[in-house]
C-alpha cells in the first residue's frame, strides 16, 4: 500500500515495478467521511466503484457513486470524490505505467492550493 495524493492508502497492482508500459491500474478503499480531495491530472483516467455509497464531482458536475458506476475523466478536468456509507471500493486506471501526475486543487480543510504531487 502507498498513499495517494489525498493521503488514503492505495494499492498499486499494474505498474512500472510489474513490466507495465503504459497502463496503471490500483485500487482504493475510503470508509464514511474520507474523500479523495479535488485535483487533476495532465492524462485520462477511468474509475469503477465496485462498492459503498459515495458522491463524485466531475468538472461542474456532481454525481452518485456506487457498485457498478465507472466514470472517465478527461485530462485537465478537476475531480474527486468521497465516501458516503459503507467501503467505498475503486479500482484506478491511467494510460501511464505509474500513478498519474496529480494537481490537488484544494486540501483536507478545502482550502484551494496549486501543488503538484509526484507520479
Amino acid at each position: 500500500m502507498r498513499p495517494s495524493p489525498s493521503g488514503l492508502p492505495a494499492q498499486h497492482l499494474v505498474a512500472a515495478p510489474c513490466g507495465a508500459k503504459a497502463m496503471f491500474l490500483g485500487q482504493q478503499w475510503l470508509q464514511p467521511g474520507e474523500r479523495v480531495y479535488l485535483h487533476t491530472h495532465p492524462v485520462e483516467e477511468a474509475l469503477t466503484f465496485l462498492a459503498g455509497v459515495g458522491e463524485a464531482t466531475v468538472g461542474d458536475e456532481r454525481c452518485q457513486i456506487g457498485p457498478g458506476v465507472s466514470l472517465y475523466i478527461p485530462p485537465g478536468v478537476v475531480h474527486g470524490f468521497r465516501c458516503l456509507a459503507g467501503t467505498l471500493h475503486v479500482l484506478i486506471q491511467f494510460p501511464t505505467p505509474e500513478f498519474a501526475e496529480t494537481t490537488m486543487v484544494e486540501d483536507e480543510v478545502g482550502e484551494s492550493r496549486g501543488r503538484e504531487v509526484g507520479k
